[in-house]
């Protein structure tokens, strides 16, 4: 690819990633206290004894069921472990709820058999305000099905010391499960926050942790291997040097899942002080419009045509079975190198805070994000921007979610710029740091659903729908005190 960095010094920077040396980030001086994740295979089997046997506990008992709620990367590796694996003979299903959505709370409300489910609370800080409002309403549940025994069927993820450890152990939950305080978020999916939700569905761990452990020693050994990590960094870097800010996840069915986790990984990790890579999750390859802007890294998929229209396209192995622990290693590595070559700290999200502090003055004051405008007041900041961003507070398993899915495919092939669809509030833990922070000139356009019924929050002076609501209204809050183009948008008026 034109203009990009020589392989040599790519295949150093990846060496100094897997030494762990901090001094690599030059514009993150606390870089060190976050990089545990290059070495989270290596100590899985000190993790694993206890996650072990929790999950056999479990399995011997008559628990069908698992509800994991978390956010980010608390829930979306756990999303592509259930959707890839699924539960091994004997194993409960395992399903994420990271939606504040009342129709979508509530349908895992109903079709959850509470009698014989178990609830996983997973939150590095053990604050998260969706988890805790989750928490509150099926724990609610519990009591209804299982009366004083309630709290054995609660586990919780968390850093240790946490609020939400404190609360599991003066309450005598089930389990508390230790993360570790030096991995971030969206570098969790080999810590306890994967780790468990593996084991509970009964997929190989081991051989999980031993595909990642075998691609970080050919690394070491080899760190200019253009089939390991390095050969994903310089493909990324070359691509961001040249101005390619715009990198197609292309994806075959089944794999939307561990692109939504990359995703997250990439936009979140170099989305800030006016850099980025925008990460577009896509499904055939006519979707990709050929220009300079684009690149296409090809998980498994077909990308015939692409690189015949100049398109620069690596292509990489489907991500299944026990490759996927490698594959993310890959991923997160490759990541922590563009970072450096972007000169960003990739672990670090300073606008995240902001939409938080949004929310909370919104659901303080009891505001919503107002009356919505049709799609024609956005199609008209359109010309010259970088993109659009559609993020749309809906059901995510519901007809509207593929609706907006759809209008979003047919806008992308209609337009000249990239076209992305966020579900919130989930992409406020992933896109949304780039949104604020990332490269200027985006266009958002955001989207909220009715909800003909709300669901409570036990405890909580407002429902999960004023809760969505304020979150709506927060980030609208936020994305115009960063100077973006953003306009409230009434769904129906999307091209379709």
């Amino acid at each position: 690819m034109e203009h990009g960095p020589d392989p040599e010094d790519v295949a150093v920077d990846l060496a100094r990633v897997l030494a762990r040396d901090p001094s690599l980030w030059s514009a993150a001086p606390d870089a060190g206290r976050w990089l545990g994740w290059v070495a989270s295979d290596a100590r899985a089997d000190a993790h694993l004894d206890g996650i072990a046997r929790l999950a056999a506990d479990v399995r011997g008992e008559d628990v069908t069921d698992v509800v994991l709620s978390g956010m980010g990367g608390s829930s979306l590796f756990p999303e592509v472990l259930a959707r890839t694996f699924g539960p091994a003979p004997g194993s409960p299903r395992l399903r994420t709820i990271d939606s504040t959505d009342p129709a979508a709370v509530l349908r895992v409300e109903r079709e959850v058999p509470w009698s014989s489910a178990l609830l996983v609370a997973a939150s590095k800080s053990g604050t998260t305000v969706e988890t805790l409002a989750h928490l509150a309403r099926y724990r609610a549940r519990l009591g209804d099905a299982r009366g004083d025994d309630a709290a054995h069927r609660l586990v919780a993820v968390t850093d240790p010391g946490s609020p939400l450890e404190v609360r599991a152990r003066a309450e005598g939950w089930r389990g508390v499960v230790p993360g570790d305080p030096d991995v971030g978020g969206r570098y969790s999916a080999l810590s306890p926050f994967g780790l468990l939700p593996a084991a509970l569905l009964g997929v190989d761990v081991a051989a999980l942790v031993a595909g990642a452990t075998a691609l970080r020693r050919r690394a070491v050994a080899d760190p200019a291997d253009p089939d390991g990590p390095a050969g994903l960094a310089a493909f990324l870097a070359a691509g961001a040097a040249a101005g390619r800010d715009v990198l197609h996840l292309l994806v075959p069915p089944g794999v939307e899942p561990f692109a939504a986790w990359i995703e997250q990984l990439v936009a979140e990790s170099t989305g800030k002080h006016g850099r980025g890579v925008i990460p577009v999750v896509t499904r055939a390859a006519a979707d990709v419009r050929p220009d300079p802007r684009r690149m296409v890294v090809a998980l498994g998929a077909d990308a015939d045509g692409l690189a015949a229209a100049d398109v620069p396209v690596l292509t990489l192995p489907r991500p299944a079975g026990p490759d996927l622990g490698a594959e993310a290693l890959r991923w997160m590595l490759a990541t922590a190198v563009l970072g450096a070559r972007l000169g960003i700290d990739p672990f670090d999200q300073p606008d995240v805070a902001a939409a938080k502090a949004a929310t909370a003055a919104a659901l303080r004051d009891g505001t919503g994000p107002g009356p919505a405008d049709a799609f024609r007041a956005v199609e008209a900041d359109l010309p010259g921007a970088r993109y659009l961003a559609v993020l749309a507070y809906v059901d995510p398993g519901g007809t509207e979610a593929a609706d907006l899915e759809a209008r979003c495919r047919g806008l992308a092939r209609g337009l000249d710029v990239p076209v992305t669809l966020g579900i919130g509030p989930r992409y406020l833990h992933s896109t949304g740091q780039l949104h604020k922070g990332g490269p200027a000139g985006g266009v958002f356009a955001v989207v909220v659903g009715d909800d003909p019924q709300d669901a409570d929050v036990p405890g909580a002076p407002y429902g999960f729908s004023a809760l969505k609501r304020a979150q709506a209204a927060g980030d609208l809050a936020a994305l115009r005190a960063a100077g973006r183009t953003v306009h409230h948008v009434d769904a129906a008026t999307l091209p379709g």
